[in-house]
Order: structure tokens, then sequence, then C-alpha cells
């Protein structure tokens, strides 16, 4: 396994350490919804919240205790194929897109958080965005490094999407692009966060190359940013 460029909280599916632990945390009010609405990690006033739902569904079906290899282009059938056999991708408006390219997954896989404003800077996201969204990450990447509580870093996240729903300055498309982003953010950093159960769960690190394949393919629509941002991930934790 590569050396952590960036703990940058994207994607991990870390279910709870032990059966009642799990049990416990999640029957605790604070920690099952948000008010009273919102089961955790779920945050239903983002409209693209289903990315980060059918996000974690194909992260599950690919660490199912099958061996795989990690070359890009097998990582990327592989994960296309599991895509095609779930139900919510498969119901996903929009789900066609244009193929992965190899070298670029291996591109984005190799940046450090180091890359943030240069990646996020060449995007299709408009100037105010770029900067807002710059800015958002690195203050994320911060946080996951000194937080270990799945709630603060689930609070973290809303708080940004909050910030952009009712932005005045994003266009629909910005909103479009980093909402659909932050959602897998927002599940993947919730679950890295909860202890593994032993001997089940991959060794998952998150990389900033993760979330720079998700804001990629979202850029094209909501299918795309959930192939290309686990693709990514994957292809990052060798």
């Amino acid at each position: 396994m590569k050396k952590i460029y960036s703990c940058l909280l994207i994607m991990t599916f870390f279910a709870s350490c032990a059966d009642d632990e799990n049990i416990a945390q999640e029957n605790t009010p604070a920690l099952s919804n948000r008010d009273g609405g919102d089961i955790l990690p779920a945050y239903n006033a983002n409209p693209h919240d289903n990315a980060g739902r059918i996000y974690d569904e194909l992260f599950d079906a690919y660490y199912d205790g099958t061996s795989r290899t990690k070359e890009v282009d097998t990582v990327i059938a592989a994960v296309e194929s599991i895509a095609k056999a779930n139900t919510s991708f498969i119901g996903i408006n929009g789900s066609v897109y244009l193929p992965l390219s190899t070298e670029r997954v291996q591109y984005l896989a190799d940046r450090s958080n180091g890359d943030i404003a240069a990646i996020v800077g060449t995007s299709g996201l408009s100037a105010a965005a770029k900067v807002s969204f710059s800015n958002f990450l690195i203050s994320i990447v911060a946080l996951y490094h000194s937080e270990t509580d799945a709630l603060t870093m689930y609070s973290a996240v809303i708080k940004y999407e909050e910030t952009v729903l009712n932005s005045n300055l994003l266009t629909a498309n910005d909103r479009r692009v980093i909402l659909t982003t932050t959602s897998i953010i927002r599940y993947s950093s919730y679950r890295a966060k909860k202890k593994p159960k032993k001997n089940t769960d991959p060794y998952w690190i998150i990389f900033v190359g993760h979330v720079f394949g998700t804001e990629e393919g979202a850029e094209e629509n909501e299918a795309k940013a959930i192939i290309e941002g686990l693709v990514t991930g994957i292809v990052s934790n060798k």
C-alpha cells in the first residue's frame, strides 16, 4: 500500500467495531438521525444524496471478500460490472457516460493534497465555486487528520452543503457538481471514522485522488462521479 498522500476522508466503508457497540451507536438519537429526518450519514436536503448511498453499495459489493487485482483497467471493468448489476445504479437518470481513461485514473490516484488548488482549478466549476470548493477540501483534510468522531465529520460536511445550497454566487451546475461530490465525501468520511469489523473490512485509506475522481466524474453525470470516484480510490489503495 502506497504512502498516504492525504487522509482526505473520501471514501471508506468501515463498519463499527463490535456488533453490540454498533447497535448502541445506531440507536443513539444524536447519531441515528438529524432533526428526526435523516438517517446518518444521509442528508436529505442535498438533492444529489443518492450518489453517496449508491457509492456505498458499490464499495460493499467490490470488497465482498473476493480476491481482486488493482491494475487500473481490471478495476474499471470490475466496478462497472458491479454497477451494472446494482438496481439503484441502473435507476440513475443519465447513467450512460464516456469510458474512463486508465491514464487519467492513475494520474488522479497519484495526486496529493498539495494538488487540491491545481486540480480543482482545472475543473469546469465557476471561479467562485473553485475557490469555495478548494477551501472546503483543504479544511476537511485538516479536520480528518485531527478528528476521530464520525458525527463531527458528518456535521462539517453538511455545514458546507448548507452553504452551497444557500449561495447566490454559485451556478446551478456548480451546485450539482459540488453536492454530488460532497454526498460521496460525507458517506465515506462518516464510515471511515467507524472502527472496522475484525477480519472483514478492507484496510481502506482515504486519498485526495479519490475526491478528484468524484468531482471530475460529477462534471459529466452522477453515475460517472460514483464510478470514477470509486475506481480512483481503489487504485490509490494499492
